[in-house]
């Protein structure tokens, strides 16, 4: 069963180079599909500019989709959407996102911070009422209750991701959008703040979009993987199909620039250099072949078509590199 499903999903964003120039568009996501399962964790993963932040806000309703649709059970969002179910998304799908200073208003205590949502969206919870949710929210997060009369000044990095985790999670959410959760954290507290998702997971039967640049992160917490490029997908599969049977050269170079141990692979590349283009200009035929090492002439001139590996593992390559069994 599927938690949410993604459709075909694009966004073009229109753009003009001068006043007498044809209108053009920026291609953020181009005909994007995926499954999330019900409290499972889907892994987004690829360079800045690659359309992941793009997705999410698709996904948690701060933008529209040009074409195609997403769906929450028998609820569909996509270019018209019914007010009724805009109002069930803003409770159900919440974020965390990726710099819980910027997120946190400073001024704010940490108890109103997480009770905010609640107060907006339910006006008629008693006092205390909302302070048994406010401790039991600290609680569930790792924080103590005296915190709740702190501001987010006088937190740790760490602990000012826990309070945005348990802002996220005041109004019992279905799904949880982790918009490079930890990526603003030190090392040492990474796994801390991903360890606490994952119980929560376990505990509240939620389910996750994980985005990040990093596929070690994104290999720890996912059970699927889609790895993105110039908002294509390059690849897509589970946990053991991308990080064990990569097939396509970007996933490669992905897994190359992570840290091995952390993905218990040893990958025979090298990470690939230059920059990812630019999406007012892409590429033509195959959007990576300016980057590809295993680039040829029908990859700088026809864009490849997606190859289905296995039941669950695709890839979109001319030339996709088939492990050896």
């Amino acid at each position: 069963m599927s938690a949410l499903e993604v459709s075909d999903i694009s966004r073009a964003f229109p753009i003009r180079n001068g006043l007498f120039a044809r209108p053009a568009s920026l291609r953020a996501v181009e005909r994007v599909s995926f499954e999330l399962p019900q409290g499972g964790t889907f892994g987004l993963v690829g360079e800045s500019g690659s359309g992941k932040s793009t997705l999410a806000r698709l996904i948690l309703g701060a933008d529209e989709p040009t074409d195609g649709e997403v769906r929450f059970g028998d609820r569909v969002f996509g270019r018209r959407t019914q007010d009724r179910h805009k109002r069930w998304r803003q409770r159900a799908v919440q974020a965390v996102l990726q710099d819980p200073f910027g997120s946190l208003d400073p001024q704010m205590s940490i108890g109103d911070i997480v009770l905010e949502p609640l107060r907006i969206q339910q006006h008629d919870f008693a006092r205390d009422a909302l302070q048994k949710r406010l401790d039991a929210l600290l609680m569930q997060v790792g924080l103590p209750q005296e915190f709740r009369h702190r501001r987010p000044g006088e937190l740790s990095g760490g602990q000012r991701q826990r309070v945005a985790i348990a802002r996220a999670l005041v109004l019992e959410p279905e799904i949880l959008v982790l918009d490079e959760p930890v990526s603003a954290l030190d090392v040492s507290i990474q796994a801390q703040v991903l360890n606490l998702l994952k119980d929560l997971q376990d505990a509240l039967g939620l389910s996750y979009l994980l985005i990040s640049h990093d596929l070690a992160v994104v290999a720890f917490m996912s059970s699927h993987i889609g790895v993105l490029y110039l908002g294509r997908f390059m690849e897509q599969g589970t946990r053991d199909d991308i990080v064990e049977r990569a097939a396509h050269p970007y996933t490669l170079a992905l897994i190359a620039a992570s840290e091995p141990d952390a993905l218990d692979v040893q990958a025979d590349v090298q990470p690939i250099s230059g920059e990812i283009p630019s999406p007012f200009a892409p590429p033509s035929g195959c959007v990576f072949h300016t980057r590809c090492p295993a680039a040829r002439d029908i990859c700088r001139t026809d864009a490849p078509t997606e190859q289905r590996l296995s039941e669950t593992h695709r890839v979109t390559c001319h030339f996709p590199i088939i492990p050896q069994v």
